[in-house]
């Protein structure tokens, strides 16, 4: 229950435009793997996968820029999910106490790199 609590106030805090630091801290690897186990082992389709898909799915939401320059490419075909089970596959047996974010992206730019053509 923690962990989801941390994750809807950081959203919303996002989404109000206030700093992260100002809301709270980054999950750690091991809430954002609970959270996104529970989403998916719940059809993807509840508050943890929102909560979920704010990390492993990270979009420009957050500013009036439009979204970031970003290291990786996820398949714009990919389903509800897909990009959440890659990332808590990858999160198992890792250390469950590491930032959530900077995780991620390793993970994200790992397995889903950029054409270098594009």
């Amino acid at each position: 229950m923690r962990a989801r609590w941390r994750h809807a106030v950081l959203g919303v805090a996002c989404l109000a435009g206030v700093g992260v630091g100002a809301a709270q801290a980054a999950p750690t690897a091991g809430e954002l793997r609970a959270t996104c186990e529970q989403a998916l082992a719940e059809g993807y389709r509840t508050e943890a996968a929102s909560m979920c898909d704010w990390y492993v799915r990270p979009c420009g939401v957050c500013g009036p820029d439009g979204p970031p320059q970003q290291d990786w490419c996820l398949p714009p075909d990919a389903e509800d999910g897909v990009v959440a089970k890659v990332v808590v596959g990858e999160l198992r047996g890792g250390d469950d106490s590491r930032p959530a974010p900077e995780l991620v992206k390793e993970i994200l730019q790992r397995r889903f790199p950029c054409d270098a053509e594009e």
